[in-house]
């Protein structure tokens, strides 16, 4: 594995930015959604936990965390790839979250997979991408089926579905 560089990426309608410690408090915010919490199989954090979590996220090798900003500099979500040892040395997990409800359905999800598909091909050699979604998920599903990602398997008890990228 290589050493973790902390990078901005800018993509034509967004930046990614390090989940860093100043954008932890509306990170925060975003994980006390309800919905958003049951969406990304989370649990709720105080703000000291979500706190430590991101210290230990920004410096683990395996976990590549990007929050996404319009142009206009306005957080809206973010996504993330995990080089589990479970996958092969080709394979990583990729899952985005649009938090801002009124930035979903507008292509940034889309965007950002593509966007974190694109780094690791480049950064870390993976070609190929698996999500695990709950089968209730389906704006998420239609997202990552639109972006050529197939059904391999359904895993209970977590009652998600796994895609992987062909």
């Amino acid at each position: 594995m290589k050493q973790k560089q902390i990078v901005s990426i800018k993509t034509q309608n967004l930046l990614y930015k390090p989940y860093t410690k100043e954008v932890v408090p509306i990170y925060h915010q975003w994980m006390l959604d309800p919905q958003i919490l049951y969406l990304t199989a989370s649990e709720p954090l105080t703000l000291e936990e979500e706190l430590e979590n991101q210290q230990s996220w920004l410096n683990d090798p395996t976990k590549h965390t990007f929050i996404i900003y319009t142009n206009d500099q306005i957080p809206i979500g973010d996504v993330n790839m995990f080089h589990h040892q479970y996958l092969e040395d080709n394979e990583a997990e990729i899952d985005v979250m649009i938090a801002e409800k009124d930035f979903r359905s507008k292509g940034y999800a889309q965007e950002a997979v593509r966007m974190m598909m694109s780094y690791g091909l480049k950064a870390f050699n993976k070609n190929t991408f698996i999500a695990k979604i709950k089968e209730d998920n389906q704006p998420s599903i239609g997202l990552f089926k639109k972006l050529g990602f197939q059904e391999i398997k359904r895993v209970k008890p977590d009652y998600r579905q796994i895609f992987d990228r062909v």
